[in-house]
C-alpha cells in the first residue's frame, strides 16, 4: 500500500465515522425531543384545557411531523375540538393520539386500557371527595 492510499483510506474512514456519528446523534436528539413532548403531554393530561397541556399539543406537530400516524391522530383530535363534537368522539380521538405518540417512540401501551389514558393520576385528597383541613 502506498502512502497516498494509506492517507486516502484514513480520510475516508474518518469521514465515514464522522457521518455515522452525526446520523446517530441526530436520531438520538430527535427521539429525546419526542419523549420530552410526550412526557409533557402525559404529565399535564389531568387538565386538558390548561396551558401546559395546550403547549404540549402545539409542540406535537413540530416534533412528530415525520410520523404520518401521529399527524393523522393529531388532525382528528383537532377536528373534534374545533367542531365541538360530542365528548365521546373527542375522548376517542385523544386516546388514539396518545397511543400513536407512544407507538412512535416505541413505548409499550398494550397492557393499559383506554381509561388509563383518559383518567390521570391525581392523588390530591380533594379529587377523591375528601375535604382537607386548613392545617394541611
Amino acid at each position: 500500500m502506498t502512502t497516498f492510499q494509506a492517507v486516502l483510506l484514513a480520510l475516508v474512514s474518518g469521514l465515514g465515522g464522522a457521518i455515522f456519528s452525526t446520523i446517530i446523534y441526530i436520531r438520538r436528539e430527535k427521539r429525546k425531543f419526542k419523549i420530552d413532548t410526550l412526557k409533557k403531554f402525559a404529565a399535564n393530561r389531568f387538565d386538558i384545557k390548561g396551558d401546559e397541556f395546550t403547549r404540549a399539543l402545539n409542540e406535537i406537530f413540530i416534533v412528530f411531523n415525520d410520523s404520518r400516524n401521529v399527524m393523522s391522530a393529531l388532525s382528528d383530535f383537532h377536528q373534534n375540538i374545533v367542531s365541538k363534537k360530542p365528548n365521546q368522539l373527542c375522548e376517542d380521538a385523544l386516546v388514539k393520539l396518545f397511543k400513536e405518540l407512544c407507538k412512535d417512540v416505541k413505548i409499550r401501551k398494550n397492557s393499559f386500557n383506554d381509561s388509563f389514558f383518559l383518567i390521570p393520576f391525581n392523588t390530591k385528597l380533594s379529587s377523591m371527595g375528601i375535604k382537607q383541613s386548613k392545617s394541611e
